[in-house]
């Protein structure tokens, strides 16, 4: 994918022409980076990891248990709802490929996170804006992680051993917290994220056999709709934002040793996490049409087949959380200089495990504590997970690099993107608050 932009009129440098193979050639002595790097930006790293394991970062992170709602969302809008998943695949690979771009947009230095290029692009606004919506994310996702895993785990032990949901939630974290510390980096990370893509497939092996097998009992009475026009929003807003990633994409950039491949190692993640979307999402709608439920393992049979589909929910989760948490705490080090350069190795390894210990109490204490979270979730997913898949990467774009040299195909293209991120955010907003209502209304029964 190869896009030849110039920079923004107003810039006092040159223009230039990015590929996706090449840096931007321009300098801005105005601008700072956080990662100083001489020479060729995107030149070989030798200390860092290879290409499978960013494969695995990508995939560990983005394919994860909003797997298990695609047939509920085919469900809502008919089959058009595989090219909808198709579309956003596309979608998402082309905004991951913007946004790493503009981290080397003035040819000199490399920014080192999201956070920043929201700065550069947008001054304070931007910075603030970023950060909210990373935050939301990247911390929220863990606490939803946790409080998935310890009602999944209750609901499996309950019969032999009687712990509180808020218990197992506790010893979840305590599990989690061994990697966040001791792994420094995405680079050492990866090694989970490896284990996570397997359970993933598992559960996607194990849900795909269950619906093919009970199709033979729903085939005579099940019905399909080619598209229901009146859910189709629903069914984009909901769709659109499986390929949510872009919010560890700078690190696990940062960690491969040929940055050259990013696009390619992208446009490879994102196949394999659509293809893992279909092989669930096909068999589920085909076999239980309108009556598919989110999540799908509600509708399958009860079974062993079932139990170990939640126990790979339960893996995916607790593999996958580290990997968002590790983004985070690299952020937060970085703000406080916590690093060997800065500290030395004792109290760097002495500040850093302090840290991370002070960030998984947080999450732990979000996910016992704050009611209805969950719900508070959605709307700050609804809004975040939009925004920095889709509609951030294409303003910092326009903004740091430029649009005016873009072909129209392809700025019509990015307008597209843009309404359907938009529309992501409203719809997706509009049902987190009806739900948001209705648990302050009538409240829910305690699990626990």
């Amino acid at each position: 994918m190869t896009f030849a932009v110039e920079k923004k009129a107003g810039r006092p440098e040159s223009s230039t022409t990015i590929s996706s193979d090449d840096v931007p050639a321009t300098t801005n002595k105005d601008q700072e980076s956080n990662v100083a790097v001489g020479g060729d930006l995107m030149a070989e790293r030798p200390e860092q990891g290879s290409n499978m394991s960013a494969f695995f970062n990508i995939v560990c992170v983005v394919a994860g248990t909003g797997t298990l709602g695609l047939p509920y969302s085919l469900a809502k809008g008919g089959w058009i709802g595989v090219g909808i998943l198709i579309l956003s695949m596309i979608m998402s690979i082309y905004t991951g490929i913007l946004i790493i771009k503009c981290i080397y947009y003035n040819g000199h230095t490399r920014l080192a996170s999201y956070q920043e290029i929201g700065q550069h692009a947008f001054g304070r606004i931007g910075l603030i804006a970023v950060w909210f919506f990373h935050t939301s994310i990247v911390l929220g996702a863990p606490v939803m992680y946790f409080i998935l895993s310890g009602t999944q785990i209750r609901e499996l032990t309950v019969a032999h051993v009687n712990i509180p949901e808020k218990a197992w939630i506790w010893i979840c974290c305590g599990v989690v917290s061994i990697p966040f510390v001791l792994m420094k980096s995405l680079k050492e990370v990866s090694l989970l994220s490896i284990f996570g893509v397997i359970a993933t497939a598992v559960l996607v092996g194990v849900t795909m056999v269950e619906s093919g097998l009970d199709y033979k009992n729903h085939k005579d009475t099940v019905q399909y709709d080619a598209a229901i026009l009146r859910n189709l929003p629903i069914a984009v807003a909901t769709i659109s934002v499986c390929f949510g990633g872009n919010v560890v994409y700078m690190h696990v950039e940062e960690s491969m040793r040929y940055p050259r491949s990013w696009n390619k190692i992208l446009v490879w993640a994102m196949i394999a996490c659509c293809l893992m979307y279909a092989m669930v999402a096909v068999p589920g709608y085909l076999t239980y049409g309108p009556s598919s439920q989110s999540p799908i393992l509600q509708s399958l049979p009860e079974g062993t087949s079932r139990k170990v589909a939640t126990i790979m929910i339960v893996a995916h989760v607790l593999l996958a959380a580290p990997v968002l948490m590790t983004s985070f705490a690299l952020e937060v080090e970085r703000v406080f200089n916590i690093s060997v350069e800065k500290r030395g190795v004792v109290q760097e390894r002495l500040y850093r495990t302090v840290t991370r210990l002070i960030i998984m109490g947080v999450v732990g204490g979000i996910a016992c504590l704050v009611p209805f979270f969950d719900s508070f979730l959605s709307l700050l997913g609804a809004l975040g997970n939009c925004m920095l898949i889709y509609v951030l990467p294409i303003f910092f774009y326009w903004r740091l690099i430029g649009w005016r040299q873009m072909p129209w195909y392809e700025l019509l293209w990015c307008a597209i993107i843009l309404i359907i991120g938009l529309l992501g955010c409203v719809i997706g907003s509009i049902d987190a608050i009806k739900a948001l209502h209705h648990d302050f209304t009538y409240g829910r029964p305690d699990s626990s």
